[in-house]
């Protein structure tokens, strides 16, 4: 009986424990997402969701020194349709975030990063992932033990 009220208890933690990682990493993705769309003009999330992902996809690209990414890279890295993707690079193009490079090739315009190097928004994602792992690590953290 014992036995089974303690295989309960220790299921009950990890639940409990999943469950807040969950919550903080829930919050940590919305926190950056609201902090990354208030770059753009447009009112809601959704209207720049893709091209926020889409972006992220080819500074990823450039971040691995790989030559620039083509939108058929990107629409099966990111599981979208080529003719959103290709939509959004117009987007990106025409909003000074990304640059065409060659005939298929797109790469992320380091202009466009200089201008928000201090960038209110940037902060907030970094601030925000910065408390999320401190949260997650706190959650992994040895706690004080029972004696059986």
């Amino acid at each position: 009986m014992a036995k089974l009220a303690a295989e309960i208890s220790s299921k009950t933690d990890a639940l409990a424990k999943r469950h807040k990682q969950s919550a903080i990493i829930s919050r940590l993705t919305v926190t950056c997402f609201m902090a990354m769309r208030s770059g753009y003009a447009r009112k809601h999330l959704g209207a720049v969701f893709e091209e926020i992902l889409v972006a992220l996809a080819t500074r990823i690209n450039d971040d691995f020194g790989a030559p620039p990414i083509s939108a058929s890279d990107i629409s099966r890295h990111l599981g979208l349709p080529r003719s959103n993707v290709r939509r959004c690079l117009e987007v990106l193009i025409d909003e000074g975030v990304i640059r065409k490079e060659g005939e298929h090739g797109y790469r992320g315009e380091l202009d466009w990063l200089a201008a928000r190097i201090d960038a209110e928004y940037f902060l907030k994602i970094r601030d925000a992932i910065v408390a999320a792992a401190d949260e997650l690590k706190a959650l992994d953290a040895p706690g004080p033990r029972v004696a059986e």
